[in-house]
C-alpha cells in the first residue's frame, strides 16, 4: 500500500474512532467502532498507527544558535512554545544549498498545532537575536569580544526566561496527553534524543544582564484563539 492510500485509509479510521467516541447512541458507537476495526484488519494497520497519524510534524525555518551544544537560551524557548501551544520539540539539522549545517526545531503535536509552534518559534527567534544585539551594543561597549558574547548569553537566557513566565499554558485533554506521551515514548525508543545543552558563563552572580534579558522577555505574549476542534484559530505575538 502506497503513503497516499494509506493516509487516505488512515483517515476513514480515525473518523470512525471520533464518531465511536463522540455519539451519544451505544449502537452507533459499536457499530463505527467494528467499522474502524474492519478496516485496520483489511488494510495491516495497528492501532497506534492510526493514534499516531493524528500528530503532524512542523520544522521551524531557523533557530537562535547553530552551535554543536545548545545554549540554554534556546532550551528555554523550546520549552515556552512547548507551554503556549502543548506541544513538543526535538532540535535538529538541516543543510543548506551550500552543505552548511544549521540548527531547526521540530514541533509535533495533535489538531494541527505543530504549525502555530513553528511559526511561532521562528517570531520569537527573530525577536531574541534582534534583543540580543541591542543589548551589546547598549550594554557592553569596547568589551572583548568573549566578554561580549558571555554577558549576551546570560542576558539571552534572562529573556527566554522571562518569555516563558510571561506565556500561558495550553493545557489538553487527558486523552490527547496520553497520545502524546505514547508518541514521545515511540521516539524515546526509536533513539531520536536531544542535543546536549551548555550554559553561560558563572562569572556574574547574579547576573545583571539576565535580569534585563528577564524584564524584557516578560513583555512577550503569545495570543491563539481556539477553534471548536481545540486548535489555534488566530495566533499573534506582541512584544
Amino acid at each position: 500500500m502506497d503513503s497516499a492510500a494509506k493516509k487516505k485509509y488512515l483517515a476513514k479510521i480515525q473518523k470512525l474512532m471520533r464518531l465511536a467516541e463522540n455519539t451519544s447512541s451505544p449502537a452507533e458507537a459499536a457499530n463505527a467502532l467494528s467499522k474502524a476495526q474492519a478496516f485496520m484488519r483489511e488494510h495491516g494497520l495497528s492501532e497506534s498507527e492510526v493514534i499516531f497519524s493524528e500528530i503532524s510534524t512542523s520544522e521551524s525555518k531557523s533557530a537562535p544558535s547553530d552551535a554543536e551544544k545548545l545554549p540554554r537560551y534556546m532550551s528555554f524557548l523550546c520549552s515556552t512554545i512547548e507551554k503556549a501551544f502543548a506541544v513538543k520539540c526535538l532540535v535538529s539539522w538541516r543543510l543548506t544549498p551550500s552543505l552548511n549545517r544549521k540548527r531547526v526545531v521540530k514541533f509535533y503535536g495533535l489538531d494541527g498545532r505543530d504549525i502555530a509552534a513553528a511559526y511561532i518559534f521562528d517570531v520569537l527567534t527573530r525577536q531574541i537575536k534582534q534583543a540580543r544585539k541591542e543589548f551589546q551594543l547598549t550594554h557592553c561597549g569596547s568589551l572583548a569580544a568573549k566578554r561580549k558574547a558571555q554577558l549576551a548569553d546570560q542576558y539571552c537566557e534572562g529573556w527566554a526566561s522571562g518569555a516563558y513566565h510571561a506565556v500561558q499554558e495550553l493545557i489538553i485533554s487527558e486523552e490527547q496527553s496520553s497520545k502524546m506521551n505514547a508518541y514521545s515514548k515511540k521516539l524515546d525508543d526509536e533513539g531520536v534524543g536531544e542535543a546536549k545543552t551548555r550554559n553561560s558563563t558563572k562569572s556574574d552572580k547574579p547576573s545583571h544582564a539576565a535580569y534585563l534579558g528577564y524584564r524584557e522577555g516578560m513583555h512577550t505574549k503569545v495570543f491563539h484563539g481556539v477553534d471548536g476542534n481545540n486548535s489555534p484559530a488566530l495566533i499573534g505575538l506582541e512584544d
